[in-house]
């Protein structure tokens, strides 16, 4: 009898024909592929809310990318149980980037605010053998981590209201501005998965990035700014197919680590108050969901919801159920826990999306609101539904000039700054928690998980571009403010002396110069950005700075 279960387990596990290959967050397949969704060239189902996409873009229209995800099958002739083999080796790239003076730039997964050279190498390998995938593709990071003007040396000689604005942030979250006094250099999974997809659902482990939410410069939920943790996934693998139309969801749980390094350099703050509280090690469980619909009778419609919920992994941690454990995002603090000083122990925020795809008009809109904090009532809800909240709108559109020749144009602005109820109740900044647990914030090794633009902060991106087939030119201009909440937090007392309070934001704008050329098996993606920041660490003065970058990727046969 046990021999017959075992035949029965392995004709299943090597007789279901799916797909489950996937491109990275961020990969220029998949702004390609999201190109030809506006364009009607492609009948992908896809919502572009839930990355990393899958693969092997087998939409019509999309044929010409395969080959950007992996290479033909290496064993065509190998079967297991009368089912083939599929062995792809994936494309091949090395990324260089440069920063001249201050570090710029986020979604940039694994890599660190760095100022000097770094570089990243990746590849990797593709199996598939009935409902069995594996996915390894390691990352290894180099970065030369030279020194750079820090919050501490900027405001160590001023003894002003930032100081302690300064320690309220920094004490609820782990995003070291430098990441030691020394280069670095560390490998790790990086974009690998081992995973069992039966029919279009998937269930396995990961530690590739993820992206949550329709936007294409921020997400405010889950993006690739921070470098991939540890998780397993409960998800669809492509659209599912029913009788109201299309869903795509995912379920998660896992990791988070802390960077290991004090997020300021004591030894150059002159007025140190004595407010920084030191972080205990440990780390941080997150469970998260998001999940979309699209109504069959409105074409290019896609409705979502996306919830996280993170926690340290302390005694409390392990003496919660099973379920509470794994899944706490469905479980998340009540309101009263949420009126005491340190809260429950846990953080939690959900958001609403909206994407319209309009291939008649070769385009899209979208729109994001998100929450940090629950309403106390729905009463609550309706009288302040600003309270704590973070949006994203933004939107794009192709103009045809002719052949396979489009100007694109691209508009995204995200507001993560609080709105003015903060002035009456207590509201935390985005990704930051208070000094209790779990003290490290929405980061994963210091980074951020959520929009890379951190707390606090605001991104209005307009990107103009020529595209002809496979290849784009464009620019991309960007005003990013940085942290408001730490500003206004500082200067809200207007009976203070303290001067220069008006004026001081932190703002850079940039103009990033990119070029995507595709030559026969090669990629050259090439960007030359000048950064004029202005008042940089809240002082008066302005600094330029330079950020650089090519990234060369190699695709096999």
């Amino acid at each position: 009898m046990k021999n017959i279960y075992v035949i029965i387990c392995l004709s299943v596990l090597f007789s279901v024909k799916c797909f489950s290959q996937t491109t990275p967050v961020g990969d220029y397949a998949e702004t390609l592929a999201r190109k030809n969704q506006l364009l009607g060239i492609s009948d992908d189902l896809s919502s572009f809310c839930l990355r990393p996409v899958n693969s092997p873009f087998n939409s019509n229209g999309d044929s010409v990318l395969r080959n950007m995800v992996g290479s033909s099958n290496l064993v065509p002739h190998l079967k297991l149980f009368g089912t083939q083999v599929i062995i792809r080796v994936l494309p091949f790239s090395w990324l260089s980037d440069y920063n001249s003076k201050l570090p710029y730039g986020y979604n940039n997964g694994p890599l660190y605010p760095n100022v000097g050279y770094q570089t990243m190498a990746t590849g990797g390998v593709y199996l598939k053998a009935g409902i069995l995938r594996v996915q390894f593709k390691p990352e290894l990071v180099h970065a030369e981590n030279s020194p750079f003007l820090t919050f501490a040396n900027v405001q160590a000689n001023y003894k002003t209201n930032l100081i302690p604005a300064f320690f309220s942030t920094i004490n609820g979250i782990d995003a070291p501005e430098r990441f030691g006094p020394y280069g670095i250099s560390h490998a790790d999974f990086g974009q690998s998965k081992i995973t069992l997809v039966f029919k279009d659902v998937e269930l396995g482990v990961s530690s590739e990035n993820i992206w949550w939410g329709p936007g294409v410069q921020n997400s405010i939920m889950m993006s690739n700014s921070a470098p991939g943790f540890l998780h397993w996934t409960f998800n669809s693998a492509n659209p599912i197919k029913s009788g109201i139309g299309s869903f795509e969801w995912q379920v998660i749980g896992g990791v988070l680590k802390q960077s290991g390094y004090l997020p300021y350099d004591p030894g150059k703050l002159v007025y140190d108050p004595g407010l920084y509280i030191p972080k205990p090690e440990i780390s941080r469980y997150i469970s998260g969901f998001t999940a979309n619909w699209q109504p069959k009778w409105i074409q290019g419609l896609y409705v979502g919801a996306s919830g996280y919920d993170y926690r340290d992994m302390s005694a409390s941690f392990y003496e919660t159920g099973l379920v509470k454990r794994l899944l706490p995002v469905f479980f998340p603090s009540t309101t009263t826990s949420n009126d005491l000083p340190g809260g429950d122990g846990q953080d939690f925020a959900y958001s609403t999306y909206v994407r319209q795809v309009l291939p008649k008009y070769n385009a899209e809109i979208y729109f994001e609101f998100a929450r940090n904090d629950q309403a106390a009532s729905l009463t609550d809800f309706f009288l302040e539904p600003e309270h704590s909240s973070a949006y994203t709108f933004g939107g794009s559109r192709l103009f045809n000039l002719a052949g396979q020749q489009y100007i694109q144009v691209k508009l995204e602005l995200t507001h993560l700054q609080l709105p003015d109820t903060f002035l009456l109740r207590p509201e935390p900044s985005w990704y930051v928690h208070n000094a209790q647990a779990p003290a490290d914030g929405y980061t994963n090794e210091g980074r951020y998980l959520g929009a890379g633009i951190g707390p606090g902060s605001n991104s209005l991106m307009l990107d103009i571009s020529y595209t002809k087939n496979l290849n784009s030119f464009g620019i991309a201009l960007e005003r990013y403010v940085h942290n408001n909440d730490l500003y206004y937090d500082a200067y809200a007392d207007y009976t203070n002396t303290v001067k220069d309070r008006f004026g001081a934001q932190w703002v850079d704008l940039s103009n990033t110069f990119y070029a995507n050329l595709k030559f026969k098996k090669y990629l050259i993606s090439a960007q030359v950005a000048p950064v004029f920041t202005f008042n940089y660490e809240y002082l008066p003065g302005n600094i330029f700075s330079l950020n650089a970058r090519l990234n060369l990727t190699y695709y096999f046969d």
